[in-house]
């Protein structure tokens, strides 16, 4: 198990020094800071991941590089969304990385719900298309490819999607973001456990940030808060170490990213609690397993 941080941008790298960190997913850092970022990996001798993308385009589809999507009813978009994810394959296996995190993103940063007839089978399709393209090139660079859990697309949120995707590629891992899969499991009905069995065989990455069903509290993303301890279910939040639990039953050894809004200032000192809280956390929570083995 490996414990870092989801870090966008080459301002936040000092991030990783301040919460005493070693490992860390990389995203969005401004391609000029190139040279910044490897000599940074080198001196830590840092295990790392990368978030396509690696380094942020000039341009893309829609003007965020973050809405690239695997599954998309516009081809000349996907298509250009799997050339961004193809890049960030080839930057990561450049510079050392593990693996490479793409999305299946929600419609309406396309502007929109899916278009009529684009159904769940459709979406499905286009995923599969993405993910067969996008293997060949990740398996011939060494380089191991995930798909991350988006939210708010109504053609792909089922846990039997997830799976019927996962199963056609056994060479593909997933990485499961705690407050997209918070936000999908409210607003489409089915229960959260519900998708971690789904997923937990492939299971390689871990976003880990809180999610709170108010958002007139918790401002215009209630889904990426970061954990904290103080947070409880009787107040709207999910519970974390409940979530952990579950997860490494399945697998101890995935990679656990802290992921929060870290451009705001004011959150740094409740994202350190929050990390401090979780390093003590899960060797307890490994300890219990053991002890349960032994018995």
């Amino acid at each position: 198990m490996t414990l870092g941080m989801v870090v966008v941008h080459a301002r936040n790298l000092r991030l990783l020094d301040d919460f005493g960190l070693r490992s860390a997913e990389f995203g969005l850092i401004e391609r000029e800071s190139r040279a910044e970022l490897e000599q940074f990996i080198a001196e830590r001798e840092m295990r790392f991941g990368v978030h396509c993308p690696l380094f942020k385009p000039h341009d893309h589809p829609e003007n965020n590089a973050l809405l690239a999507s695997i599954a998309d009813a516009d081809e000349d978009r996907r298509a250009a969304s799997l050339d961004l994810m193809e890049l960030s394959i080839c930057d990561a296996a450049q510079i050392g990385g593990e693996y490479v995190v793409v999305h299946i993103q929600r419609p309406e940063n396309f502007g929109g719900d899916n278009p009529d007839g684009f159904s769940e089978r459709h979406a499905l399709d286009s995923a599969r298309r993405s993910c067969e393209r996008l293997l060949n090139i990740a398996i011939d660079k060494n380089v191991s490819l995930l798909i991350e859990n988006l939210f708010r697309n109504r053609a792909f949120y089922a846990p039997a999607t997830y799976r019927a995707l996962l199963d056609s590629f056994p060479e593909l891992g997933f990485c499961l973001d705690v407050g997209h899969l918070d936000v999908d499991s409210r607003e489409f009905g089915f229960p959260l456990d519900e998708f971690i069995d789904a997923v937990a065989p492939y299971l390689r990455d871990v976003h880990l940030q809180n999610s709170n069903s108010s958002q007139a509290a918790y401002g215009p993303r209630p889904w990426k808060y970061p954990v904290h301890p103080s947070q409880t279910e009787a107040d709207g939040w999910r519970d974390i170490p409940a979530i952990l639990r579950k997860i490494l039953v399945f697998n101890t050894e995935c990679h656990i990213n802290f992921e929060s809004r870290i451009n705001l200032p004011e959150e740094e000192t409740v994202i350190r609690e929050g990390i401090e809280w979780i390093k003590t956390l899960l060797p307890e929570i490994l300890s219990e397993y053991n002890k349960n083995d032994a018995l």
